[in-house]
């Protein structure tokens, strides 16, 4: 397996939303298809193959985690409305910078799980080339979504 960590964004990189502008959004959410997570004001659209790319990652040893500048707790219910919360290990949100999040996900995986992975051996994907540049800077390879992938399914050839 060419990497052992894959590091996420959320907002239309793993999900879109109906949202405008920077305002959170407001749950509660409810599943109302098997890609789409309802509140009274807001929708979240799972991308297409998501769960399918988290099984993979999953199987063939890797982790999966996120560096998302979404409101935690938020983001977490709608993880939970799909049913993939529990697919992220030591997720990080806010304004981090995107190489320093990276960092201290690496440090989490040594200390939790024992386990000692290079930021060679981490893909990142996210849609701004700005946090891209961040996760490049430190050293993770890095992909843009609607760049360097056009969908979810072509990380398949970084996964298996």
């Amino acid at each position: 397996m060419p990497f052992k960590l894959y590091v996420f964004d959320l907002d239309e990189t793993l999900w879109c939303t109906d949202q405008e502008g920077v305002e959170p959004f407001e749950g509660p959410f409810q599943l109302e298809e098997s890609h789409l997570a309802r509140s009274e004001n807001s929708s979240v659209r799972l991308r297409q193959g998501t769960r399918r790319l988290l099984k993979a990652i999953h199987r063939n040893g890797g982790i999966a985690s996120l560096a998302c500048r979404s409101e935690e707790e938020t983001s977490n219910e709608i993880l939970e409305v799909f049913g993939i919360r529990d697919r992220f290990f030591q997720p990080r949100y806010g304004l981090q910078e995107k190489g320093e999040a990276i960092l201290e996900i690496l440090s989490e995986i040594r200390e939790k799980l024992g386990v000692e992975i290079s930021v060679e051996e981490v893909l990142f994907v996210d849609d701004a080339p700005a946090n891209t540049a961040e996760a490049q800077r430190v050293g993770a390879k890095a992909l843009l979504y609607g760049r360097d992938l056009r969908n979810l399914s072509e990380l398949k050839r970084w996964v298996s």
